[in-house]
């Protein structure tokens, strides 16, 4: 067992900061025969007593005891209100760590970086792989239509995730796919794929070929006829529609984020602001192509765009500790989002089709650890920016949770759109005396209820986290625009989509 008497007993301890740490692989799986998952912050919670009776008694672990400032830690935790708090200093970390939950030490051979950063020769070979890419013929599994197929369009065989636990496993296991068909042309054996970071300006060599558009080489749909060139807004308009969205204030807010929910956003009740709704915003800024999910990863951005959210996904899993299956395990609240739960520890849910059963062969449990796994990691970008952890704030608690008003700021809640009724993505305005105050976007096909992910979370919800100031001195009203303007025009009616309601409520903390 390592020491603890540098920092044990802690007074106050945390479940991220040394709780989750104190569960060896061996106590693990002794008690998940028993039925009690030690991965799973509610089960600890629920279960604490026992396990406290256990460990104070020496009975448990078995042969391995706790030592005496392992229990007083345990019991403070008890005591102060089971906190899940955030991860501790590096520093400190060692001496709680029960199980390794580090990236493998030895370096990834796959590094991706800033596309803006990349060498004229990086550049020159991406460029190379890219335009052979889509050159080749769209049956060839390796082709850049291929690729791009497995997105959506054409039917039947539509895969992509989205609004669902497994969108973020999803497109990891898709970005190796797509990299590795970008690896399969002669001398392009170790090229890598770059990420545009979405905070910064759209990058100047995507403007030009062979990043800049890409023309259908069959047809997609009867929409996306053979010949069809994907299109894209001008370029100021993109950067227009990326600060309208706050694009980088939901990114910002997702890596303050210390849970599965919160991080990713819209399941489980999880508010629509940080991750997801960053993502639908982007594609939605972007252009007629990217706005519509059937066709948009037939324009080339759409692969720099997509590997920086996994680039993102992979930075909140380091700071977060969660780079193997129990340190993501301990970041999903189980009882309120059981599936995200259950996509990683049910072998039937962990499916990733088509990247499960046909190459890359991944499921959700193989692309948890970028590193090790799949021997990928990236490079900072060239504006790094770091975020700090926030405390969690909540719209609603139990009652025998002890909690502080955070009284400057409200969640404004537009809640019930029924999303298959809108053909195709759509934006959600909150407005203030007729003047738009904020704006969120929902991506989405044409036909919605076509969708499994769609059907499944019909009812949308958006989320606008402002100063309560902000929302105060007049009257607030919601607009939904449709992309696809030509069935109702540019206001979609409120009883066409089930009539969403709207509420204004306090942001609740914990700790």
């Amino acid at each position: 067992m390592p020491s603890t008497t540098k920092t044990a007993p802690v007074a106050n301890p945390t479940w991220y900061g040394q709780i989750r740490d104190m569960f060896t692989s061996v106590d693990r799986n002794h008690m998940a025969a028993q039925g009690l998952d030690l991965a799973s912050y509610d089960a600890v919670m629920t279960h604490a007593g026992d396990i406290y009776q256990q460990v104070a008694g020496g009975n448990m672990p078995p042969h391995n005891p706790w030592s005496t400032d392992w229990v007083g830690t345990f019991l403070n935790w008890m005591n102060n209100g089971y906190p899940k708090g955030t991860p501790a200093a590096k520093s400190t970390v060692t001496n709680f760590t029960a199980r390794g939950w580090l990236s493998a030490a030895v370096p990834a051979a796959r590094i991706r970086k800033d596309i803006t950063t990349l060498s004229s020769k990086e550049l020159d070979l991406l460029k190379k792989a890219f335009s052979a890419m889509v050159a080749k013929d769209p049956s060839d599994p390796n082709s850049f239509f291929v690729q791009a197929a497995y997105h959506w369009f054409p039917a039947p065989n539509t895969y992509c995730m989205h609004h669902v636990p497994g969108y973020n496993p999803w497109h990891r296991a898709y970005l190796v796919s797509f990299e590795n068909a970008l690896r399969s042309t002669p001398g392009c054996e170790n090229v890598t794929l770059p990420y545009w970071d979405i905070t910064t300006p759209f990058p100047e060599v995507l403007k030009s070929a062979p990043f800049d558009q890409y023309v259908l080489q069959k047809e997609a749909s009867p929409k996306y006829p053979q010949g069809y060139t994907t299109q894209r807004f001008a370029y100021d308009v993109i950067a227009k529609n990326l600060l309208k969205y706050e694009v980088t204030d939901d990114v910002n807010r997702a890596m303050s984020k210390t849970d599965w929910e919160d991080f990713h956003g819209y399941w489980s009740g999880a508010a629509y602001n940080t991750i997801i709704a960053a993502h639908d915003a982007g594609h939605n800024s972007i252009g007629p192509t990217m706005q519509d999910q059937g066709i948009a990863a037939f324009d080339p951005v759409f692969w720099f765009f997509h590997c920086n959210w996994d680039r993102l996904f992979w930075e909140w899993q380091k700071k977060m500790e969660a780079t193997n299956l129990h340190g993501l395990l301990t970041t999903i609240n189980e009882a309120i989002d059981p599936v995200s739960y259950q996509i990683f520890t049910v072998p039937a849910l962990q499916l990733l089709n088509p990247f499960t059963n046909d190459p890359p062969k991944l499921n959700t449990v193989t692309i948890i650890d970028s590193v090790a796994q799949l021997d990928i990691d990236y490079h900072s970008p060239a504006v790094a920016s770091k975020v700090a952890f926030l405390t969690k704030t909540q719209r609603s608690l139990s009652a025998s949770k002890r909690f502080t008003v955070a009284a400057d700021r409200v969640n404004v809640r537009v809640s019930g759109v029924n999303r298959l009724k809108i053909p195709g993505s759509f934006s959600v305005h909150l407005q203030k005396d007729g003047k738009t105050i904020a704006s969120k976007a929902l991506f989405q096909p044409e036909e919605a209820q076509t969708c499994a992910s769609c059907v499944a979370n019909a009812l949308a919800h958006f989320d606008f986290e402002l100063p309560l100031a902000a929302v105060q001195g007049g009257k607030l009203s919601v607009w939904v625009e449709p992309v696809n303007q030509d069935f109702v025009g540019d206001r979609f009616p409120q009883k066409l989509m089930g009539d969403p309601t709207i509420d204004v409520t306090l942001l609740l903390k914990t700790e």
